[in-house]
């Protein structure tokens, strides 16, 4: 079974989650660690298909568990880049450093084909000529830090999660590996004054923060059922076509304009990121 349209599938979701975290970040709910806790209680929902899987071994169970502390952390760092920079310079930074993480882990371990390193590195390149325009600004020492951290932590929970996925069904892990999750919320909200911030914000009340969450949660099932299928590389290389979902959005529903420059570098990377979709479909 073929990931892309999985993998496709969950960019499109991830595109409307990042705006939606972007605006209840400055918004609605300004502490990225209490939003994390909202995320970590969401994603609980999952345990509800408990009864339906396979028990892992304990040593599946301590990957996929490991694997979510490090992605909830990578998220943490994401969350705290976009308090400090713009959604449209964080996000295109951290996505490009996860799969130059990914590609050389896979390289080492000759993981991934010639061809599907030529068809990452052509996917990553498009994925910068079609955000470039965006990245506006002057970067601080601290967004730097926390784009570099997010990037790698995101990256390594991915490359965890694909060796538990090795060793167990895919619903059998995604359900045992968010059970980390209880003890690490309990945690947090016996701490008084985050436990003062969550009741303050009032998260869950909030349709723009449930359907953020929804399309958060859509994206990173079919991510996560993606990595099941294939290498990391090849499943974060595609990032780039969030971007192009963003771009529609902007043109068609937020009529935004571009000068011919700025549309020259997006349909660079557009023909870029086409090329790397069809070197990866390509039987040769």
């Amino acid at each position: 079974m073929t990931h892309l349209p999985f993998t496709l599938a969950a960019y499109f979701f991830n595109a409307l989650s990042v705006l939606t975290s972007k605006f209840l970040l400055t918004k609605t709910i300004p502490d990225p660690l209490v939003y994390i806790f909202y995320i970590s209680l969401f994603s609980l929902l999952v345990i509800l298909g408990l009864p339906f899987t396979k028990t892992p071994t304990i040593e599946t169970f301590n990957l996929a568990s490991f694997s979510t502390l490090l992605w909830t952390l990578g998220a943490y760092f994401m969350f705290k880049a976009l308090k400090i920079g713009s959604v449209s310079r964080v996000i295109p930074v951290i996505g490009t450093f996860i799969p130059l993480i990914l590609l050389v882990f896979a390289a080492q371990t000759q993981t991934i084909s010639q061809m599907q390193t030529w068809a990452v590195w052509l996917l990553i390149a498009g994925m910068i000529f079609l955000t470039l325009p965006d990245w506006q600004g002057n970067f601080s020492k601290k967004e730097i830090i926390f784009e570099i951290l997010s990037a790698a932590l995101f990256a390594f929970s991915y490359i965890i999660l694909r060796q538990a996925y090795l060793n167990a069904d895919f619903f059998s892990v995604l359900v045992w590996s968010r059970l980390i999750l209880i003890p690490l919320g309990i945690l947090l909200f016996l701490i008084p004054s985050f436990r003062r911030k969550i009741i303050a914000s009032k998260g869950p009340t909030n349709l723009l923060f449930l359907g953020g969450q929804i399309s958060g949660a859509a994206s990173e099932t079919l991510i996560l059922f993606s990595i099941s299928l294939a290498n990391p590389a090849l499943v974060n290389s595609l990032q780039g076509t969030q971007y192009i979902f963003l771009l529609i959005f902007g043109l068609f529903f937020f009529k935004e304009k571009y000068t011919f420059l700025i549309l020259l570098s997006k349909l660079t990377g557009i023909i870029l990121i086409g090329a790397g979709l069809y070197l990866l479909t390509s039987p040769l």
